[in-house]
């Protein structure tokens, strides 16, 4: 792949570090949320007609959204440790692009003490095809892009 190909997003996985331990979520059609932003205050100055100053504020992060087909190990099992109080467990991860061969990362998004904030599970319909899906939305406090 030359370095200034685009790279596809259609081969992916999701990782989460529970205790120490890199597991793999399992293979996901879609996510979502992957985006970072700079809030910016805006300052009037007195006697400055001309302009707002412009402040930097907080960092924000969208929540990433994860979809897949249902299986049975569900991810519903993560949010259900906080409905329940059991076991409220924040998880950092990664979500990695793969490349050409459908193992090598290319791209790594990792996100930073993860929530789970949201779980779907499937629309049931006897009269359509569709693949039973669960989506899990998770909410985090830092996402770092890297090559690899």
């Amino acid at each position: 792949m030359s370095g200034n190909a685009p790279i596809g997003s259609f081969g992916f996985k999701v990782i989460v570090n529970v205790e120490g331990q890199d597991t793999e979520l399992g293979l996901f059609q879609e996510v979502s949320g992957l985006s970072a932003q700079l809030n910016v205050e805006d300052l009037v100055e007195g006697g400055c007609n001309t302009t707002t100053r412009k402040l930097i504020g907080n960092a924000s992060y969208s929540n990433i959204v994860l979809k897949r087909g249902i299986c049975k190990a569900s991810m519903y099992s993560w949010i259900a440790g906080y409905l329940s109080g059991e076991k409220r467990q924040r998880l950092s991860g990664s979500i990695q692009i793969l490349g050409d061969d459908g193992k090598t990362p290319v791209k790594v998004f990792k996100f930073i003490k993860g929530i789970p904030v949201k779980w779907d599970g499937p629309s049931l319909n006897v009269m359509s095809d569709a693949i039973a899906t669960e989506t899990l939305e998770i909410a985090h406090e830092g996402l770092i892009m890297s090559d690899k």
